[in-house]
């Protein structure tokens, strides 16, 4: 087996002139034969000389055979080299038990000519006065022949110095791997030095992936890498545990050292300490808030319990029985409203099990002028005849005095029946008039002065409405007996009490009251008209007045001679759903004459005649039946009865409660999606449920047609998810209730979503020829979509976006491949792929030479 299979110089680079040496020792335990294939066909067998004549001619002809030679232990070395010895060498080892090979790349450049006549003072090479060429800071390409020619008119004369400049990949000193374990608070020194040939340059990489170079100051951090490679870290702390890196790079290759830091807790960390507090002197205002900070911090986390002036101890959990002060889990200490008491020292324990710390903080409530809580100016609206309450709530030490000034502009005291002030300033007003209304102004004074808030006080009155009817004026058809009594209802409602009057034709007016001898007008505004003759069908109208307006009734009033019984014009049985809340209105139209008296009996035995209402009750006088804001105990029979002289006839009417509602739709295995697909999920009911809410895997409730982020309610109950991420997997509640009951949907949804993973990348060492293209491939699978970068040896990130892009001599294609055009041998480095997306990263790195 050639040996020099594990050298990974398969190229020689080197100028012409100069000399090659070619390797290939062999490791065997039988005889070998050793033979090199040249790039012109030729074949050369170990051991060889010029004059050995073991030489199998090439087709094309073999030439400059004189300057090669092939040494016992396989080596072929090229004497004086010309461009004609470019190409590839191919050393071939044989036994009886098989063979192997190993090819390497020649490549040959003329040397670089420095004149003595043009020196180049300030550059990197310099010709002395005697004829010296010095070449300061040599790099790999320095190396080559130089050919020193000196020359005068009796004739010239010429020397060649062939120059080596040795390149070594880096090697780190240390070990590749250790593990270092450090007290929190000490000082660590991570070491990483580096040889080789040029020097390599040293960098490193923390655990939360930030890179760190030599000498490098990076703000808000307490770590530096000094120029020999070492990194110090200053104080440290849990958040400074986990894996470093150490990179050694120069342009021969790559190096790397990992460390991983464990930070062991110290007891004096772990110790309750209280590391943040407010002032040890703190001023708040009387009636203002304090709040006072103490910020702990140890290993378990400490208790922290406040001592007040009154000497009471309260913590987080004393705060969920008491509303006076409140300790929030940082331990910050909240009042609200603060009066003279609170003044005086305060004392902050932290305690755990390794030890305790305490702060005390000494508090002074300051005096000020008095202030009148919510102070904007208010219009507070109370209906005529009820009583009015102005509120003035203040705040101040020496506890102020409260003075109302009335809209007249006078001072009011609680000497009369009229008004009352309250011992906490609020202001009763009884039995309010339309004189009433205006601004009234509190003033509250003390010796540091005074504060005020002025309120309006507006009297509302209700305009008439006659038999629960209202508006201006309203029109009624009324039938009656000849010689029979008549009562005509005209019941005015209102703020304040309405007054009633009847007029008759030939404009004879009858106020309510009215006792005549064959007409009475009652208190409550009924006209009865004791016997009825045919002269008195006519046009009545009954008007109700107050200071909000006035309402009119006007009745057509028909005597009839003949009787026709009552019919029903609607169907004797109906049944209707009771939803509650929802307003009902029951129709009962029954025709005859004279025109039939409509009575309504409720399921509980009480019967409304028209116009009459009781509770949620109101018999409208055309014979419907209005239920408002109904209730389950609403349900029932309803019966209508309709009579007049010729008769009765009745309707029933059966109301039901509802059902509640039912979810109709069903999901019966887990709903699958793509990460950053939408989707719906139905939640669908026969019935319109009252109240629909969906809970969130999160535990957020959606209780409306709403959108909130990305999620949307939709009027038919349906949730919509945008662009869905693994965040949004889980369980989702849809509940859909009404007053009877709810239903409860249930849906998993499972979000389909994998880190990104590369799964076509270039090989870790890849060479490219100069001028040819080169193409890197990073193909990348993973959901959702991941962001795709390259990092190229000058430590630009370049991003693969949807169109193709060009960067210099890099084409960057959308697929991920990084192509590089016309390589030079300045893009010779180490270039790294990177995949990321929510889930995870994934990279892949390769070493480019360029020759």
């Amino acid at each position: 087996m050639i040996e020099s299979r594990n050298d990974t110089r398969l190229s020689q680079v080197g100028v012409v002139g100069g000399g090659i040496r070619m390797n290939c020792s062999v490791r065997s335990s039988g005889n070998v034969s050793v033979k090199w294939m040249l790039p012109d066909g030729s074949k050369l067998e170990a051991p060889y000389r010029s004059s050995d004549n073991r030489i199998t001619a090439s087709p094309n002809g073999l030439t400059n055979l004189s300057k090669m030679q092939v040494a016992s232990n396989g080596t072929l070395i090229i004497y004086h080299s010309q461009l004609s010895d470019n190409g590839y060498y191919k050393c071939v080892a044989g036994n009886q038990h098989g063979a192997d090979s190993l090819a390497t790349k020649v490549t040959l450049t003329r040397p670089s000519v420095v004149h003595a006549d043009a020196p180049t003072p300030g550059r990197r090479f310099l010709i002395l006065a005697n004829g010296t060429l010095r070449i300061t800071s040599a790099t790999y390409t320095d190396r080559g022949v130089y050919k020193c020619i000196s020359s005068n008119a009796a004739g010239a004369d010429a020397a060649s110095v062939h120059l080596m400049v040795a390149a070594l990949p880096p090697v780190i000193q240390q070990l590749r791997r250790e593990n270092i374990t450090l007290s929190e608070g000490s000082i660590a020194y991570l070491n990483c030095s580096a040889t080789g040939a040029p020097p390599p340059t040293i960098s490193w990489t923390t655990p939360y992936g930030t890179q760190l170079w030599p000498s490098q100051f990076v703000s808000g951090t307490n770590t530096f890498v000094f120029p020999n490679g070492t990194l110090y870290i200053r104080h440290l702390g849990q958040v400074d545990a986990g894996k470093y890196e150490c990179t050694a790079t120069n342009t021969v290759g790559i190096s790397l050292r990992a460390l991983s830091l464990t930070v062991i807790q110290s007891v004096a960390s772990a110790r309750a300490r209280i590391t943040s507090s407010s002032a040890q002197k703190t001023e708040v205002i009387y009636g203002g808030r304090l709040q006072l900070d103490c910020v702990a911090s140890g290993d378990p986390e400490p208790r922290v319990i406040w001592r007040t002036p009154s000497k009471k101890l309260v913590d987080a959990h004393y705060s969920s029985r008491s509303r006076r002060y409140v300790v929030f889990d940082n331990g910050t200490l909240f009042l609200n409203e603060v009066g003279m008491r609170e003044q005086g020292n305060y004392t902050c324990y932290a305690e755990n099990q390794i030890g305790k710390d305490e702060m005390k903080v000494h508090v002074k409530v300051v005096s000020d002028v008095p202030v009148i809580r919510n102070k904007t100016y208010e219009v507070v609206r109370v209906m005529y005849g009820e009583s009015a309450s102005l509120k003035c709530s203040v705040k101040g030490e020496v506890n102020p005095h409260i003075l109302w000034i009335s809209p007249t502009n006078r001072a009011i005291t609680s000497a009369s029946d009229k008004y009352l002030i309250h011992n906490d300033g609020t202001l009763f007003i009884h039995n309010v008039q339309r004189f009433d209304g205006g601004n009234y102004t509190c003033l509250a004074r003390n010796s540091a002065g005074q504060d005020k808030k002025v309120y309006r006080l507006e009297i509302l009155v209700s305009p008439p409405a006659i038999n629960g009817l209202r508006g201006s004026t309203n029109s009624l058809k009324v039938s009656a007996m000849r010689d029979q009594r008549k009562l005509i209802h005209c019941e005015a409602t209102g703020t304040p009490v309405p007054r009633v009057i009847w007029v008759l034709p030939e404009n004879v007016v009858l106020p309510a009251p009215y006792y005549g001898a064959g007409m009475t007008v009652h208190r409550n505004g009924t006209l009865d008209i004791q016997s009825l003759k045919v002269t008195d069908a006519a046009f009545l109208t009954c008007i109700a007045q107050n200071e909000g307006g006035e309402a009119k009734l006007i009745i057509q009033l028909d005597v009839l001679d003949t009787i026709e019984k009552p019919r029903l014009r609607s169907p004797k049985m109906e049944s209707l759903s009771l939803t509650v809340g929802r307003t009902l209105t029951l129709n009962c139209s029954v025709e005859g004459s004279p025109a039939p008296q409509v009575t309504w009996v409720l399921p509980g035995g009480t019967a409304l005649m028209s116009g009459s209402r009781f509770t949620k009750f109101f018999h409208k006088t055309d014979g419907t039946l209005v239920i408002s804001n109904p209730a389950l105990s609403e349900a029932g029979n309803y019966r209508c009865l309709g009579r007049n002289a010729g008769g009765q006839v009745e309707r029933t009417v059966v109301l039901s409660p509802g059902r509640k509602p039912e979810i109709n739709n069903r999901y019966n295995s887990p709903v699958s999606i793509i990460s950053g697909e939408s989707l719906q999920l139905h939640c669908l009911s026969a019935s319109d449920p009252v109240h629909l809410t969906w809970t969130l895997p999160s535990g957020v409730v959606l209780n409306r047609p709403q959108r909130a982020g990305r999620y949307t309610v939709l009027q038919n109950g349906t949730l919509s998810i945008q662009q869905a991420s693994v965040y949004d997997r889980g369980s989702y509640t849809c509940r859909t209730a009404n007053e009877y009951g709810s239903s409860l949907l249930t849906i998993s949804v499972i979000i389909i979503a994998y880190p990104p993973r590369i799964t076509s990348s270039p090989a870790a060492t890849t060479y490219a020829r100069r001028g040819v293209a080169v193409q890197l491939n990073c193909v990348v699978v993973g959901i959702p979509k991941a962001e795709v970068a390259w990092e190229t040896p000058d430590r630009t990130r370049l991003i693969v976006s949807p169109q193709p892009r060009l960067f210099g001599n890099k084409y960057l294609h959308p697929q991920g491949s990084l192509i590089i055009q016309n390589p030079m041998p300045k893009d010779t480095g180490f270039y790294r792929c990177t995949a990321r997306n929510v889930l995870g990263v994934d990279s892949r790195g390769a070493y480019l030479h360029v020759y």
